[in-house]
Formats: structure tokens, sequence, C-alpha cells
């Protein structure tokens, strides 16, 4: 069903690169033009179960602040309307099929490459993954 651009639930996944960073301005400047709620999903990957509680606990606490930082900075463009959502799991799963599902969003956003480059060159990168398998419009922010 097309929504003819007009969004009004958008989420774009975040961490801390260059290019998760020039996805989530895009996202903010289109949530504006559309007077949209933006959610900005952090996903911490601990499928392997590696991390301890008190590392999850330190990159939980390391996300709400960039995600703080991003926000403050969207208001430089006048757009408040955002809701931060951080979450243990599998980024491809949570930001392709869980969340844009739970949340009724109509566009996921999403930065060309991530922090984890090396991660993402042998099993394949979360907007690889989005763009392939998602069943809702994908866009793909590039430096």
């Amino acid at each position: 069903m097309p929504n003819r651009g007009k969004y009004k639930k958008i989420l774009v996944g975040i961490d801390s690169s260059e290019n998760a960073s020039k996805a989530f301005f895009e996202a903010a400047h289109i949530a504006k033009r559309n007077d949209a709620v933006l959610y900005v999903v952090h996903v911490i990957n601990n499928l392997v179960g590696y991390l301890t509680d008190d590392a999850i606990a330190q990159l939980k606490d390391d996300a709400q602040e960039l995600s703080s930082n991003l926000m403050a900075q969207a208001e430089n463009i006048g757009f408040t309307n955002i809701e931060v959502i951080i979450q243990v799991g599998s980024p491809k799963q949570l930001i392709t099929h869980t969340l844009p599902k739970e949340l009724g969003a109509e566009l996921i956003v999403l930065g060309a490459t991530g922090k984890h480059r090396l991660q993402e060159s042998l099993l394949g990168s979360v907007p690889h993954y989005a763009s392939t398998n998602a069943n809702r419009n994908v866009l793909i922010v590039r430096q």
C-alpha cells in the first residue's frame, strides 16, 4: 500500500558512526516536513552473549547519551517529536522487522555503513539486509 511519500512514523537506526548521524538528520528533516514522529533506535548486539551485564549497562548509557546529543542538535532545525528506543538483540531483526511492525513505521532510514565495518563485511550490513528484506520503504543515506 503506497503512502505517496507522506510518512507519519519514521524509524532511524543509529550508532556512533558518522553515517548514522547523517541518517538521523535526514530522517529528522523528513519527519519535520511530514509532521511525523521519529523513532531513534539503537540496538546493542549481544547475540553471542559475550557482553556482561555491566558492559550492556554501559553501552545503554552511551546510547542514551548519543541519542540525547542528537536530539539536542535536532532542536536547531525546530524538530522535537522524537522517541528513543534502546534495545539489546539482533539489529537486523529489530530494525527491519520487529520494531517497524510494532511501531507502525512506514519508513526506515539508515546510514550506508555503520560503526562495525569488519563485521558488516563478514555478516552483511544492516542497511543491506533492511533494503532487501523490509516490507516498507528503506532510505539508505550516504556521506
